[in-house]
């Protein structure tokens, strides 16, 4: 197929990779974060930024990927050789144009719809070609490094190729980008692989378009676990207990009671609305509602249930399909 002449905003979700460290025939970015798989954390997020135009890029495992992608209705491509994330956005754009493209990992499901927003907000207002998310995590060993002068960034070094000064810089670069997408077409058969591990970075595009005297702008992430990828079974429970304490707070916030919030796993999806009473060790999963002032029993598990306003629900209740996803 042609070209799309659409101009929108178009959403690269990169998802190739094999995650061997997950030590799981599952494909890393299937694994499920609070019940959900974390690509699926990551297309939320996407579109509740207001990007509809999805595309993800696929390769190892993508028989168990791909049918979560069509049943998110995400359109997908494959790079069968993984040769860097400038080679998988290369393979995305074969056949789709933008005004504007929004890089996003499958393997970062906490980062959120505000933190995209002020990066899509950041590089229009600055009229730069590119925006970069970095953060400044307690140990950025692992991390390519972001080398900045009065606002704007210099180059991003990989580690394993960076000098010991640069070694010392705390900013780091998360890999969730956001380019005009007329530079990122001039820029990306720019890119060469001329580096240790004979790949085509994306983060190449920061110098090329600075040779081209154009702007490239961080936006900081506030807290760096938003942005952090996940690389083993440790970090995915990690993002899971963060998830999980983020969504308790909020819905406490909201006003709902809980009898011992910290032994509840509330998935994100789920929607309980105030003066509602959760008992101990309850599990709410998919699409449950809880409605207005509604008491959940101890040890009661939900799963795509409407508990209507005001209802009582026993302990030791279940109710919803057996199938479990976490």
């Amino acid at each position: 197929p042609g070209r799309s002449g659409d101009h929108s905003t178009l959403c690269l979700i990169l998802a190739a990779g094999q995650g061997k460290r997950m030590k799981s025939d599952l494909p890393k970015v299937v694994h499920p974060v609070l019940g959900v798989p974390m690509i699926e954390h990551v297309v939320r997020t996407a579109r509740r930024a207001g990007m509809q135009r999805l595309v993800a890029v696929v390769g190892h495992g993508r028989d168990r990927l791909t049918p979560l992608l069509d049943s998110l209705e995400v359109p997908w491509v494959v790079q069968e050789q993984q040769l860097g994330t400038a080679h998988a956005v290369s393979i995305a754009l074969e056949n789709e144009s933008a005004d504007e493209v929004v890089v996003l990992l499958g393997d970062v499901p906490l980062l959120e719809t505000a933190t995209v927003e002020r990066l899509l907000d950041r590089r229009r207002s600055a009229q730069a070609a590119l925006g970069v998310l970095t953060s400044e995590p307690d140990d950025p060993g692992g991390y390519g490094r972001v080398i900045c002068d009065d606002g704007e960034i210099l180059r991003i070094v990989e580690e394993r190729d960076a000098s010991r000064e640069e070694l010392l810089v705390g900013e780091i670069n998360t890999g969730l980008m956001c380019f005009d997408g007329n530079v990122l077409e001039e820029v990306l058969p720019k890119i060469g692989n001329d580096n240790s591990q004979g790949e085509y970075y994306l983060t190449e595009s920061v110098s090329i378009a600075r040779d081209l005297g154009l702007r490239c702008v961080p936006v900081k992430i506030a807290d760096w676990r938003e942005g952090a990828g996940i690389n083993d079974l440790f970090q995915l429970a990690e993002a899971t207990d963060h998830l999980r304490r983020k969504v308790l707070e909020r819905l406490m916030d909201s006003g709902v009671r809980f009898v011992d919030p910290w032994g509840c796993w509330i998935e994100d999806g789920v929607s309980v609305e105030e003066e509602a009473v959760i008992g101990k060790l309850v599990r709410l999963s998919g699409r449950t509602t809880v409605g207005r002032g509604a008491r959940i029993g101890d040890f009661s598990s939900l799963r795509d249930a409407e508990i209507p306003a005001f209802a009582r629900v026993d302990p030791f209740t279940v109710l919803g399909p057996c199938t479990d996803r976490s």
